[in-house]
């Protein structure tokens, strides 16, 4: 982290994000940075608008590689490909998917938080997205309504857990692609904070058209970070997976933590 973000990151607690948007604007000459009417940050390059909750200064160049080391390490999207983006967040990744799918192709994105959908919104809006379907839900499984968490951190919003104080509709991708009509999937991406147990459970009917996913299990946050035992997700999820036809690689050898714990799947 640089010394001018960790000096930002304090400014922007302390309620002075207009003011460090400016200075950012003045550090970073290849991106401009504004605080819109409800006080959320944009992030602003001719490549994409990145639009969120919080502090953002990643470059489109950075993003890219985060998705191609991370979610596309096992299979790389291609023109005319579907993925489905579960856990969307802002839609970083979103838009990376987007580009790389093309005007043929097809990106679903999927967000549980009602605040952190209306950043994915504004992002697909500001990236000047068109082959993007954006649903404001989570991912479990069973429909009906789920209470997720309003943390100060966006990314780790759980609908695990007594915390949840937002109400939320609840889906199953089975009933989600039903309704959207969607059919074969390259890739299916998920980064749900724990509720990828649940989620891997509600798809039988969608599993036979998905080719290829990568999914982040969320044991090293019980592991590393003192996190509850319903982050242990990663056996329950590859038991899921393999009792749906799937090969499953990993990557054990990896220095980083969350890493170790995703599951790459594909038939």
């Amino acid at each position: 982290m640089s010394a001018f973000f960790k000096i930002a990151t304090m400014a922007d607690r302390l309620g002075f994000r207009s003011l460090v948007a400016r200075g950012a604007s003045l550090a970073y000459r290849d991106k401009s940075f504004e605080v819109d009417a409800q006080g959320r940050w944009i992030n602003r390059q001719p490549e994409a608008t990145f639009v969120s909750p919080s502090l953002h200064t990643a470059t489109y160049s950075e993003v890219v590689n985060s998705v191609l080391g991370y979610w596309a390490w096992d299979y790389r999207p291609v023109a005319g490909d579907t993925v489905i983006d579960v856990g969307a967040g802002i839609g970083e990744d979103t838009v990376v998917f987007s580009r790389i799918v093309g005007p043929k192709g097809r990106v679903v994105s999927i967000e549980a938080h009602p605040a952190t959908f209306e950043c994915l919104q504004q992002t697909i809006k500001g990236s000047g997205l068109t082959n993007v379907t954006a649903v404001n839900c989570a991912i479990t499984d069973r429909d009906g309504e789920i209470s997720i968490s309003s943390g100060p951190n966006h990314v780790m919003n759980s609908v695990l857990g007594n915390d949840g104080d937002v109400s939320v509709p609840s889906r199953t991708l089975d009933s989600l692609a039903d309704e959207l009509g969607i059919g074969e999937v390259a890739l299916l991406k998920m980064n749900i904070e724990g509720a990828e147990k649940l989620a891997v459970q509600g798809f039988d009917r969608l599993a036979p058209r998905v080719r290829h996913a990568a999914i982040s299990c969320h044991d090293f946050v019980a592991i590393h970070f003192g996190g509850a035992d319903h982050f242990y997700t990663k056996e329950q999820v590859r038991a899921a997976l393999e009792a749906r036809g799937f090969v499953i690689r990993e990557r054990p050898e990896s220095p980083v933590s969350w890493v170790r714990d995703y599951l790459y799947a594909s038939r």
